[in-house]
């Protein structure tokens, strides 16, 4: 388990069930992309990992297989589901229509607090990026859009993007490859990042956009 892993934990409230702690848990892993399409999931080997029996493990799965996040097979193996072109379509498509909403309604509340988690994700990132850590690579990269997107209190919004996030998740890992041997990736956290110390919220509605279109592009080359 990852540092990033263990604050995750933390943040559940301690009074929570542990399904519910563990629920969050594998909920993170996914939308990560900790977790690969196709992946293989032992209740057994998770529950020895969190902490639980397998009951409780049992019961975050079962509420994620209802979200799609996972799947069950008929062989009672539980996995990361595969997706194809057009699904991996509606999902970045319904990421093109609500994140650049939420940045930029997020933009009158972002302080300089959030500003330095920023800079600080989008650096640790491309230092994952180059040391081929693809792990630190997807958490910052989260962390990155997260800061920006729940600077601003919301309850609806940023609930369906982290639920896009969960399923999506596993896909974006797949244009990690690509992108270490890329030349000419453009730098749309930095376009971002100028577009928020500027007030630009025409600019970071495009940075943001461009960005998901970015990803986009790799998932469709790496299908």
């Amino acid at each position: 388990m990852t540092s990033h892993d263990i604050q995750d934990l933390d943040r559940v409230d301690r009074a929570a069930p542990l399904h519910e702690a563990i629920y969050q848990e594998l909920r993170a892993r996914l939308s990560r992309g900790a977790m690969a399409p196709g992946e293989s999931l032992s209740l057994r080997s998770l529950a020895a990992e969190l902490g639980g029996s397998v009951t409780p493990v049992r019961d975050a799965v079962w509420r994620l297989t209802a979200e799609q996040a996972l799947t069950i097979g008929e062989t009672r193996r539980i996995s990361v589901p595969e997706m194809d072109r057009g699904d991996i379509l509606e999902l970045m498509r319904a990421r093109t229509l609500l994140e650049p909403e939420a940045a930029a309604r997020a933009l009158p509340f972002l302080d300089e607090h959030h500003r330095v988690a920023m800079r600080a994700a989008n650096e640790a990132m491309n230092l994952s990026l180059r040391q081929g850590d693809v792990v630190g690579y997807m958490a910052n990269n989260h962390a990155f859009h997260f800061s920006l997107y729940r600077a601003r209190p919301s309850i609806v919004l940023v609930a369906m993007i982290e639920n896009i996030w969960v399923r999506f998740g596993p896909f974006m890992r797949l244009m990690y490859p690509g992108a270490v041997m890329a030349k000419d990736l453009s730098d749309r956290h930095g376009d971002a990042l100028l577009a928020l110390e500027a007030g630009d919220e025409a600019g970071l509605r495009a940075a943001i956009s461009a960005d998901i279109q970015d990803g986009l592009d790799w998932m469709l080359t790496r299908i």
